[in-house]
């Protein structure tokens, strides 16, 4: 039989939690390092229950890596024996023999815990952060078992790092952008901690990735979701509304979903950023009519309370395509251009498809110069600190068709003078 997680010697209402491996009436016991109140004990799940310890995470982390050692030591002498159960002795023979790595996975913290507790750190971060971060650690242990390997931080190398990446773009298709989102996320955590054997200047993604122009909507396109009647469906005309906020004021959806009352003003929006490394910053932006216009709708008359939808950012994007489907000009295709390894395609999709939070972010920026505004005033609306940054938000919102003509005219004209 396979090794299991037990709980024993119990005194003054503890018990230590144990790796076992049993065979012709004979236990192999291997510590594990914890030892818990019994009442935390989950004997069904051989886990540690919930407030068991001051991370259950972590603990339990620790016992699922101890018991998987076990495992894979049974295993290994499993198949040496021609598919027979290794006996006791042979166990702990094997087991003397890897004694320096059975050591060292059962005093050290797997990379996995010491991610869970990095993120259960970072209170202040914005959900959609959070998720992010909690995404990677699934990747990670995805790996992991794939692979059949523990990673810690003070044997994890630069060599396995690029083969998990190789594993990623061939288990899930990604493309470079979102592998680079992924690995940055993991050099973040990775320069928090400092490992010694990595270089961290060589973690970065297996492919560089193009920076191509992001979707924005065009003014009559925003002008024609305003229009929409959306009053026999009061779902996606709160999502409509939202997102005409969105684009009005150049929020990020956490942040717009946080407003009250308190944050406007004078006339203007002032809140603070929830954004990892942003958290003080301030942004002060203008109360343009068409925001002010939905505030004053989701504002209660007696309590003079701002009251604006609130729901997942996942649902406010699966929702808002359903809006711009509403609107003729969103269903007309547009080429997307995108790269997977070395190589750079193109796609055509309707521009619904690719409608996101994000968009209407971006609109803000490009709509806010297309209007005249400078890019110092767009900046210290959308608080962008970073001209790099900023222009990874501008789209073109609104095509000249006739810009080749008109470019012989200025050139004419210049002529002239």
């Amino acid at each position: 039989m396979n090794a299991y997680l037990a709980a024993r010697n119990p005194k003054d209402g503890f018990v230590t939690i144990v790796a076992e491996y049993s065979n012709t009436k004979k236990i192999k016991k291997v510590a594990t390092g914890v030892k818990v109140n019994v009442k935390y004990w989950d004997n069904e799940t051989r886990l540690v229950k919930a407030n068991g310890t001051a991370n259950v995470t972590k603990t339990n982390d620790q016992l699922k890596s101890v018991l998987k050692n076990l495992n894979d030591a049974v295993t290994e002498l499993y198949k040496a024996n021609g598919n027979v159960m290794p006996t006791v002795p042979q166990l702990n023979e094997y087991l003397a023999a890897q004694s320096e790595v059975v050591a060292a996975v059962g005093t050290e913290e797997t990379l996995v815990a010491e991610l869970g507790t990095f993120i259960a750190g970072k209170t202040d971060w914005a959900p959609a952060t959070v998720k992010a971060y909690n995404t990677l650690s699934n990747h990670i242990q995805g790996y992991q078992k794939a692979k059949k390997v523990t990673w810690l931080l003070t044997t994890l190398t630069n060599d396995e790092i690029i083969k998990w990446q190789h594993w990623l773009v061939k288990t899930y298709n990604f493309n470079n952008a979102t592998l680079g989102k992924v690995v940055g996320k993991f050099k973040t955590f990775l320069t928090d901690k400092q490992p010694a054997q990595i270089n961290l200047s060589k973690v970065k993604p297996l492919f560089t990735q193009s920076p191509t122009p992001p979707v924005v909507l065009h003014q009559n396109e925003i002008e024609a979701l305003r229009a929409l009647d959306l009053t026999n469906n009061p779902r996606l005309e709160r999502v409509r509304d939202l997102q005409i906020a969105q684009i009005f004021s150049g929020l990020r959806f956490s942040d717009l979903i946080r407003l009250e009352s308190r944050h406007i003003q004078k006339g203007h929006i002032v809140i603070k950023m929830w954004k990892t490394r942003k958290q003080n910053k301030t942004v002060r932006i203008p109360m343009f009519p068409p925001f002010a216009e939905i505030a004053a709708k989701y504002t209660d008359t007696e309590t003079g309370e701002l009251r604006l939808p609130v729901l997942s950012n996942q649902k406010f994007n699966d929702y808002i395509k359903e809006v711009a489907q509403l609107v003729p000009e969103l269903l007309k295709p547009i080429t997307i251009e995108f790269t997977k390894g070395t190589v750079t395609d193109t796609k055509d999709v309707p521009k619904w498809e690719e409608i996101s939070s994000h968009s209407s972010r971006r609109s803000f920026c490009s709509l806010c110069l297309d209007l005249g505004y400078s890019v110092k005033e767009t900046m210290v609306w959308s608080g962008h600190s970073t001209l790099a940054a900023f222009s990874r938000y501008i789209g073109l919102s609104d095509l000249n068709e006739n810009a080749a003509n008109d470019f012989t005219a200025r050139y004419a004209a210049k002529l002239v003078k």
